[in-house]
């Protein structure tokens, strides 16, 4: 269950289309738009958010466009989604606003938070570099 809100998922599939094409020019947030089915704007929004974060390299110009900052392998989903998540500490409790912190932990707070630590940790364990291999098969 790892969930994540759209824009992050716009991330994700851009920093995959750059991995993707990691060897060749830089690409365009229209060409990664094109390519992944969201408008060139958002993608130029989130690209333009994921190089604040010193996670792509972005140059203007007829051959201007975007690259990854590290090697593929070097830059983790986590770090792709936190610029749009943060660093998300909260769990929200099924049991609704007036149970967890106000009372006894609900009954399924424990497994909660295992299920949020597992899956901050796959997270952080997984890397773009799994979008090099499927672009190569």
């Amino acid at each position: 269950m790892i969930a994540f809100g759209k824009t992050s998922g716009v991330a994700v599939a851009a920093m995959s289309y750059l991995a993707e094409h990691r060897d060749g020019p830089p690409v365009t947030s229209a060409e990664v738009g094109r390519a992944r089915g969201y408008s060139a704007a958002h993608v130029a929004k989130v690209l333009s958010r994921l190089s604040s974060a010193g996670l792509v390299d972005g140059a203007r110009g007829p051959r201007g466009g975007y690259r990854l900052a590290r090697p593929a392998g070097a830059i983790s989903l986590a770090e792709v989604i936190e610029p749009f998540e943060g660093n998300r500490q909260n769990i929200v409790c099924p049991f609704g606003p007036n149970w967890c912190g106000v009372r006894e932990p609900c009954p399924l707070h424990d497994q909660m938070v295992t299920l949020h630590e597992n899956n901050r940790r796959a997270l952080e364990k997984m890397t773009l570099d799994v979008f090099c291999h499927e672009a190569a098969v």
